[in-house]
């Protein structure tokens, strides 16, 4: 009976032993696959700064953009100003003529009127 103690305490220590050793491979294991993933991860982050700094030229180039069309946008209202200062100018003159040319027919009138009496 002793016999048989000793033979599954001997039995149990080398399993002990090899469940050990098991770890430990599965401790260095675990490591590796840490540390490939780190890896892993700075590789997906330098890509992620690499899109992220792509897309600040691409904002860049949009603000360059937008700028240029608020340069034309100010161009564009200041020739529709110099049209409607023209056409403000233009009606002056045309309601000028106008109050003129009615003084004139009107003076034409009275004097015809008086020419005829």
């Amino acid at each position: 009976m002793e016999k048989r103690i000793l033979e599954l305490l001997i039995g149990l220590d080398s399993e002990v032993k090899d469940l050990k050793s098991e770890i430990g491979s599965m401790k260095s294991e675990m490591a590796g696959m840490k540390s490939e993933m780190h890896e892993r991860f700075n590789t997906v982050e330098k890509r992620f700064n690499t899109v992220d700094e792509r897309f600040n030229i691409v904002d860049e180039r949009f603000n360059s953009v937008d700028a240029r069309f608020d340069t034309m946008e100010a161009k564009l209202d200041g020739i529709g100003n110099q049209f409607e200062l023209t056409n403000e100018s233009r009606k002056n003159v045309v309601d000028f003529l106008d109050n003129k040319v009615n003084r004139l027919e009107k003076e034409i009138f009275i004097m015809k009127s008086k020419s005829k009496n």
